[in-house]
C-alpha cells in the first residue's frame, strides 16, 4: 500500500509508483491510497488500485467521490474511511454509497467501489476472505491474542451465548 503525500501529491504519487516498479512490484498488487482528482487517472492508467479515504471536512469528501465514480467508473477504485487522529468518520463508506445511489450511480458500481474491489485487492494475499466475517466465530472476549485483551478497567468479557461467565483466560 502506498499512502500518497499530503504535499505535492501528484509528483509524490508518480514517484512512489516509479519506485514500486523499480523494485519489481506488480501494479495490480499495490493499492495507492489517499488519491484525489489530480492523481486518479495516472494511478488507474498504470494498473494500480486507486483508493480514496473519505473524510468529513478535509481531503476527499463524499460529493467529490461521486464525481470521480461518474467520470472513471468503479474498476480498481476503492472507497475507504478512517478512524484516525483527526476528524474522521468510520461510517464514511456507507454514507458515500448512499450518496452515490441518490446521485444515480448504479448498484453494481457502488458494490464494486465500496465493497468488492477492497475484498479483491486485499484478498490477493490469501489472508482475507469474505467468509472471515460472513461465517465469523462467536465473540469470546476471554481469549487473548499474544497475551493482550481489548478489555480495560475490569470489564466483564462478552461471550456470545453465555451471559454468566466472567472468567478471563491467561
Amino acid at each position: 500500500m502506498i499512502h500518497t503525500p499530503h504535499r505535492d501529491k501528484k509528483r509524490g504519487t508518480t514517484k512512489s509508483m516509479d519506485v514500486s516498479e523499480e523494485h519489481g512490484l506488480e501494479p495490480s498488487m499495490v493499492i495507492v491510497d489517499h488519491n484525489n482528482e489530480e492523481t486518479v487517472r495516472e494511478v488507474l492508467d498504470r494498473g494500480y488500485w486507486a483508493a480514496f479515504t473519505i473524510y468529513p471536512h478535509t481531503k476527499m469528501g463524499s460529493e467529490r467521490m461521486v464525481e470521480i465514480i461518474k467520470q472513471y467508473g468503479a474498476e480498481r477504485i476503492i472507497v475507504d474511511s478512517a478512524a484516525d487522529w483527526g476528524i474522521s468518520d468510520p461510517l464514511a463508506v456507507p454514507k458515500t454509497a448512499k450518496l452515490m445511489a441518490e446521485k444515480g450511480i448504479g448498484e453494481d458500481l457502488i458494490h464494486l467501489a465500496c465493497y468488492q474491489n477492497a475484498l479483491t485487492a486485499y484478498g490477493q494475499s490469501g489472508q482475507m476472505r469474505e467468509s472471515d466475517w460472513l461465517n465469523a466465530e462467536p465473540i469470546d472476549q476471554r481469549k487473548k491474542l499474544s497475551g493482550n485483551t481489548v478489555l480495560r478497567g475490569g470489564q466483564t468479557p462478552k461471550v456470545e451465548g453465555d451471559t454468566s461467565s466472567d472468567f478471563v483466560e491467561n
